[in-house]
């Protein structure tokens, strides 16, 4: 058995999936609170994936005495961004986190101290310390002091905030509100601080796969031989729509002919369609895809891997029929509208309405791909659909983007991006969808990329490229409040 230690380094080098499984071998070890201190203190380099939050959860889980200093240390490399999970973790220790925090908000100063003076107010623990730091913060960012003291809640701090009122002309409606709800807010007794059970497994999947876009090919090669079939598929499939080597090559056929599930031989077929022009390797590929008595899924693995050469006499009857199989119609669907055959694309307008997401998905895409603009009411439905279609809203963007009615130039996509955010608003991640789908538009009529070629130019220029985050699974205290307010969440909502 791997030890704590090598457990949390294999997750954050990619190499296992972050899930209950992980989390169930760790707390079974009987050393194991010691074993995540350990590597805390001393986690090495080179990670690829960052799991802290893993650790902060682990740490609540186990309550060791370095706790709180590890939660300092969170602080201090993050202090803008700091988790709810970590504050919910330094919330108990309560009267004993006023030392490590207050000198921490002095080390870092009042630029980067919002969150901290939040933690501390939230605290509820009557400190002379808290107040008269809660009180410069109302001179440095009044708005921010002012829901920093309403939540601490001390009636020392009324006359400040009524004084700082009193200041603020009528025009400054915002402000004079954020002050009267502090004012409001305040009672004088703290209120007694009540922690939530903690269930360690409560946000985290049961399976998790390995994070393999992080992985480097050796590794990912290695993971083709895993005792776990699905982890052995996810491996196989991370190398489909890339330019392989031999080994890599001979590796997948490898699997592709005598791995034990059909999951995993589908996989590896669809990571082959860089190997079409082998003709060898295509037959073989043919024979899979017309195989009646192959498996519905090893055959959908097949067209999808030939969907370079779909066109060809030997393989397009193959895709159809598996077209008619219920079973087959989401991989050859697929393998339509990656081929960008013409021929293909009268069956893609009527699963638009289809009852299965997956096949829905596909859909779209080929909407998208084959410019089925008389289908664009259709596309925009999945904006903001109901479940189970609720995930599909990127999808939809995205053949929107490839369909939206109009000459495809170089001079009008920004129009288009401006038309398509006008009807659904678009966040920056779906910003940068929506203009790789308007370079992919113009790259499919022959025309040069225009959102792309910016970027480029500006990292030639040596500007900073930025990326947004991901989209965030739920909404945390530095996000912006659902409510469309434009302030953070934790000014807002989540007060």
């Amino acid at each position: 058995m791997s030890s704590v230690e090598e457990l949390l380094r294999d997750a954050a080098m990619g190499r296992v999936g972050v899930d209950r499984r992980l989390l169930r071998e760790i707390l079974a070890q009987p050393d194991a609170a010691r074993g995540v201190v350990a590597f805390a203190q001393n986690p090495g380099d080179g990670h690829r994936l960052d799991v802290t939050p893993l650790l902060v959860d682990l740490f609540r889980h186990f309550r060791p005495e370095e706790a709180l200093d590890f939660y300092v240390d969170v602080i201090r490399g993050s202090p803008e961004e700091v988790s709810d999970d970590t504050i919910e973790a330094i919330l108990p220790f309560g009267e004993k986190a006023i030392d490590p925090l207050v000198a921490l908000y002095h080390e870092l100063g009042e630029e980067q101290g919002t969150d901290l003076a939040f933690l501390l107010a939230g605290l509820h623990v009557r400190d002379p310390r808290i107040l008269a730091l809660l009180l410069e913060r109302l001179e440095y960012d009044a708005a921010d002091g002012a829901f920093a003291l309403g939540i601490y809640g001390d009636l020392a701090a009324r006359a400040e905030l009524e004084k700082m009122l009193s200041g603020i002309p009528e025009e400054d409606a915002e402000l004079r509100r954020e002050l009267k709800h502090a004012l409001d807010q305040l009672s004088g007794a703290p209120p007694k601080y009540e922690p939530e059970t903690f269930d360690i497994f409560k946000e985290y999947p049961e399976r998790e796969l390995p994070a393999f876009d992080l992985l480097p090919e050796a590794e990912r090669l290695e993971l083709l031989k895993s005792e776990d079939a699905a982890t052995r598929a996810g491996a196989a499939h991370s190398f489909f729509n890339t330019t392989l080597n031999a080994k890599s090559r001979e590796a997948l056929l490898a699997v592709a002919r005598q791995d034990s599930e059909a999951k995993v031989r589908a996989c590896a077929w669809e990571s082959l369609a860089d190997t079409t022009d082998n003709a060898a390797i295509r037959d073989e590929m043919v024979a899979i895809l017309n195989d009646q008595t192959r498996p519905i899924e090893e055959r959908g693995g097949a067209a999808v891997g030939l969907y370079g050469v779909a066109d060809q006499a030997n393989v397009r009857p193959g895709i159809e029929k598996l077209y008619e199989i219920p079973e087959g119609r989401v991989n050859a669907l697929e393998a339509m509208w990656r081929s960008l055959v013409p021929g293909f694309a009268k069956y893609f307008a009527p699963h638009l309405e289809d009852r299965d997401p997956k096949i829905v998905r596909e859909a779209l895409r080929g909407a998208g791909y084959f410019e089925l603009s008389a289908q664009i009411d259709k596309i925009a439905k999945y904006f903001d659909a109901e479940p189970p279609f609720h995930r599909l809203r990127e999808d939809a963007l995205f053949a929107y983007a490839l369909a939206m009615p109009g000459a495809t130039t170089r001079g009008r996509v920004r129009g288009m991006l401006r038309k398509l955010d006008s009807i659904t608003p678009l966040n920056d991640l779906e910003t940068e969808l929506v203009e790789f789908a308007l370079d992919e538009r113009l790259r499919l009529h022959g025309l040069e990329p225009v959102f792309g070629v910016e970027e480029e130019e500006q990292g030639e220029q040596g500007e900073p490229e930025t990326q947004s985050p991901p989209a965030p699974k739920k909404v945390g205290r530095n996000d912006p409040c659902p409510c469309g307010s434009g302030k953070k969440y934790k000014k807002c909502h989540g007060a």
